[in-house]
């Protein structure tokens, strides 16, 4: 197999009716073999039956967060490569050939807001914080990256499988690279448009987005400097 979708997923039924067929047209025909991983924290909507008819794999998450559930998804995949995305609809299902053609090019591959022909739509105050957040980051821990934050991309499961990570919530996705980019793993961003959700919505909340930030960076700043 060698691609494995996974998308943490809570109370996004209406979307995931639109979005996994979509994805599984985007895929078929791009790569030998595939799987869609739904993890679902706990929905109280229809998300489960939606996920079973539209072909994807429903997963329940027994823990809680997204971190949780990424690693989760990351740990029962199948796929010489695998691919994150949010379950929202905010991030494209077609812009998956872009990083797929590009997989070559580095272990871990982001879709990003940050670089040059890369664009966010989003609030004026989200977008300030996070461009904020993804700069301080960056420099503090000597990271050659700008959008630290996408949870779009495509890796390398070498890359993750097995990778020993602690954050449970946004954080994940800064500890993932922090600690892949220690390991001397490569890593790449391709610019991608950020349109807002479909419907519903988003779970992520300003203030907790940026408390995940600042209780990961301790332990980021550590092993950089190790």
């Amino acid at each position: 197999m060698q691609l494995s979708v996974v998308i943490p997923s809570l109370n996004e039924a209406d979307n995931l009716r639109i979005l996994i067929p979509s994805l599984i047209q985007t895929i078929t025909g791009l790569v030998n073999g595939y799987e869609v991983l739904i993890i679902d924290g706990g929905s109280q909507d229809d998300t489960e039956n939606v996920v079973k008819d539209s072909g994807g794999q429903y997963i329940r998450q027994i823990g809680a967060g997204y971190g949780d559930a990424l690693i989760t998804g990351i740990g029962i995949s199948r796929g010489q490569y695998i691919l994150t995305m949010d379950a929202d609809f905010s991030h494209d299902p077609t812009f998956i050939r872009m990083l797929w053609q590009g997989r070559h090019k580095a272990e871990i591959l982001i879709a990003s807001r940050y670089v040059q022909g890369g664009s966010a739509s989003m609030p004026l105050l989200r977008k300030i914080l996070s461009r904020i957040l993804n700069v301080a980051f960056g420099i503090a821990l000597s990271l050659p990256i700008h959008d630290l934050s996408s949870g779009y991309r495509l890796y390398r499961a070498q890359v993750v499988k097995g990778m020993k990570v602690k954050g449970r919530d946004f954080d994940v996705l800064q500890e993932i690279i922090t600690r892949a980019f220690t390991d001397g793993w490569k890593v790449e961003e391709i610019p991608f448009h950020y349109v807002p959700r479909k419907h519903g919505r988003s779970h992520a909340k300003l203030i907790r987005f940026g408390i995940s930030y600042l209780k990961t960076f301790g332990r980021m700043w550590r092993i950089r400097k190790a």
